[in-house]
């Protein structure tokens, strides 16, 4: 029967009757101490993991709406009328080694400064130097020297001043007070208008858009202002019963410091951000529909040949998009690349895991979703250097056509070969390439493979198609019901996975930091996963996964502030996307090693298709985030326990061989029921004795 096993020392005495293996057992065997080059080949086949990510989480980044950031056209009564309250903070004593953080929209004011001479020092990001502003009071001439660090000469500026009071000097940056795209700097009765077309004011208009720190020697104390953020806000932009938006290019201007975003470009903002939160599931409709019919591909025409089917397809669709004209253009190519990606991905997936001996498929499996990670960390680097969207995507498609490389390296599954076409020609040729690639001296030419027998036992019977493979969840009952199951853990993990992944705008003050964070996060949650699904189990596991999420999203409800830019609410919301991480990274394996062979790739397509529904849905989880934080994290809770819950019904894998068929399933569950009614019932006649 399928899936037999015999030792390598079953051989009739003459020794004419060769070993006989499944060929699992032989990959088990030549891959028990994988080569460099096996290694070095699958880290290539794991890359495309790499480009998924970066194209599934492009619009977070490619089409961000910075609702924060944006400033009013002068002249416009309309917004200045709704951005007019300032935050003021102040400081009695300015010790010289201190620095003021602020924005560029702040106004500083310099208090009785010394009566020699007095510096403020601009810093940029992490305190670098930009440049500095001294002022020299010579009786009653004021002297300005402007110093840039890196591009222009000293500049100076005089005037005579009439007041001979102690001096206090504001500074205006771009964007202050007055909202406009200009600097002032009023020194007593002296104003410095800087607007003219000189280096004094090609410097700071470039200095006060990269200002993050200010210095200063010969100042006793300042006073600083700056908008308060909260007004540049969704509800002052697209307004809301009581009063009217504002106008683009009339009322506002976008400040993204030289960013391009299609939200803008399209005009996706004040109602049409629903648009761009479509756009992130029609990517998942599209892997719906691949998920859907790559798990034929696979069993019809091989791993490798329906991997290439996707690769092509995402790649085409992916370097398209980066020239998309519009919204529309934009939902063609989104559908498309889902569409490739996940036939690509499953396949690499399903291909890998058949070419991986037993001991090391968790390593392998926690690798392929930890290259997902690094691709979600890397999408981000990514994002904050290319600031042009279309260059953003148009790089995803070049390194789509780099992935394609290690594919074409090696030949398709053995199983494959054996159990869905009987070819045992290729599937020897595969096992000896298997051998060659490890520098195995693994003889496949003196085994007879195991899983040959059934075809073997029919040979006049035609190759099972597919409406012969679908009966068997009818006629099995055990394959469907560990298929429904697999599914609802599947759409549980990729509703709550994507829902974080698309929302963390909104649970986070800088997009880039927000990202960064989850993606490390989720590099964590895979490289720990690892111990409890060796040790304990892979159902044990995935249930403490999903419930452990589950709690995390109710602490998440409380209104706790861990410090003045973090909350009980962002760590408890982290946390339990790391838990969600892990859980979708362990049923990939999970699901890989309850089907059997003959449907495993129908098995993982369907629990696929499923977690492409949940997908789907979770970017509007963005939108539901914006209506009710408490809500969104209550469903979140509800759902997640119940993965957990419905998990326990399945039987764990751990150190259980591989099932072949929909039969074995079968067997094995009615052995383990008759097994728990003979103990019952052995319980109960000791009971009556």
């Amino acid at each position: 029967m399928i899936g037999t096993r015999m030792s390598q020392g079953t051989r009739s005495e003459d020794g004419d009757i060769p070993v006989t293996m499944s060929t699992e057992d032989v990959v088990n065997k030549i891959g028990a101490k994988p080569s460099p080059k096996f290694l070095l080949l699958v880290v290539g086949l794991m890359s495309f993991q790499i480009m998924k990510a970066m194209v599934a989480y492009f619009p977070n980044f490619g089409g961000y709406l910075p609702y924060k950031e944006w400033r009013c056209v002068a002249g416009s009564q309309d917004c200045y009328g709704r951005v007019n309250d300032f935050v003021f903070q102040g400081n009695n004593t300015w010790p010289k080694e201190d620095m003021i953080e602020l924005e560029n929209r702040c106004t500083i004011t310099l208090g009785e400064l010394d009566a020699g001479e007095s510096t403020l020092f601009l810093h940029g990001g992490s305190g670098r130097d930009i440049g500095s502003i001294k002022i020299q009071q010579q009786l009653n001439n004021l002297v300005i020297t402007v110093s840039s660090s890196t591009s222009y000469d000293p500049v100076t500026l005089k005037a005579v001043r009439t007041d001979t009071g102690p001096l206090t000097c504001t500074l205006q940056f771009t964007g202050s007070k007055t909202l406009e795209d200009s600097s002032t700097l009023i020194c007593g009765d002296v104003i410095f208008e800087l607007d003219s077309e000189n280096e004094v004011v090609h410097f700071l208009k470039d200095a006060v858009q990269t200002v993050k720190f200010l210095s200063a020697e010969g100042v006793d104390y300042y006073l600083l202002e700056c908008p308060d953020k909260d007004q540049y806000n969704k509800n002052n932009l697209c307004g809301n019963s009581s009063i009217k938006g504002l106008i683009r290019d009339t009322d506002f201007s976008w400040y993204t410091n030289g960013r391009s975003t299609f939200a803008i470009d399209w005009n996706l903002y004040c109602g049409g951000e629903v648009l761009r939160s479509i756009l992130g599931s029609v990517f998942f409709g599209g892997a719906i529909l691949g998920t859907f019919i790559g798990g034929n591909l696979f069993d019809l025409f091989g791993r490798k040949t329906g991997a290439l089917v996707g690769y092509g397809m995402v790649t085409i669709a992916t370097l398209a998009a980066s020239f998309a004209p519009s919204i529309w253009f934009m939902f063609v190519c989104r559908f498309l690349q889902g569409a490739g990606v996940y036939i690509g991905a499953t396949g690499v997936f399903v291909l890998l895991l058949e070419y991986t001996a037993l001991r090391f498929r968790i390593q392998a499996n926690i690798g392929v979703q930890l290259t997902f990670g690094i691709g979600y960390l890397i999408n981000t680097f990514f994002a904050y250097f290319i600031k042009d969207w279309h260059w953003l995507v148009a790089v995803d498609g070049i390194l789509f056509v780099l992935s394609i490389i290690p594919l074409l390296l090696l030949p398709d599954s053995p199983r494959f070969y054996l159990v869905n076409k009987r070819d045992e020609e290729r599937a020897r040729k595969s096992l000896k390439w298997l051998a060659k690639i490890n520098g195995s001296d693994f003889d496949v030419d003196t085994i007879r493979l195991s899983d040959l027998e059934s075809a073997n036992d029919q040979k006049d019977v035609e190759e099972p198609g597919f409406l012969e493979t679908m009966r068997d969840f009818l006629k099995y009952k055990e394959l469907l019901v560990q298929l429904l199951i697999q599914m609802w853990l599947w759409l549980v993990a990729g509703f709550l996975y994507y829902g974080f992944s698309f929302s963390w705008n909104e649970l986070g003050e800088n997009i880039y930091i927000s990202y960064m964070f989850a993606a490390l996060g989720e590099i964590l949650a895979y490289l720990g996963m690892g111990f409890p699904i060796k040790y304990l189990g892979r159902r044990v596991s995935i249930m403490g996964f999903y419930l452990a999420a589950s709690i995390t999203f109710l602490v998440a409800l409380l209104p706790f502030k861990l410090s003045s830019s973090f909350s009980l609410e962002q760590l408890s919301c982290l946390l339990g996307s790391m838990f969600v991480s892990a859980a979708f990274c362990a049923i990939y394996l999970y699901s890989a090693e309850l089907a059997p062979t003959s449907h495993r790739g129908k098995v993982l397509g369907y629990s696929s298709f499923a977690a492409r529904i949940g997908s789907f849905c979770g970017p509007q989880a963005a939108l539901l985030f914006s209506w009710s934080k408490a809500g969104t994290l209550v469903l979140f809770t509800v759902i997640s326990a119940s993965a957990g819950i419905l998990c326990y019904r399945l039987p764990d894998t751990k150190d259980v061989p591989t099932p072949s068929t929909a039969a074995e399933v079968q067997r094995r569950k009615d052995e383990k029921v008759n097994g728990r009614r003979e103990a019952g019932a052995t319980y109960e006649n000791k009971c009556a004795t």
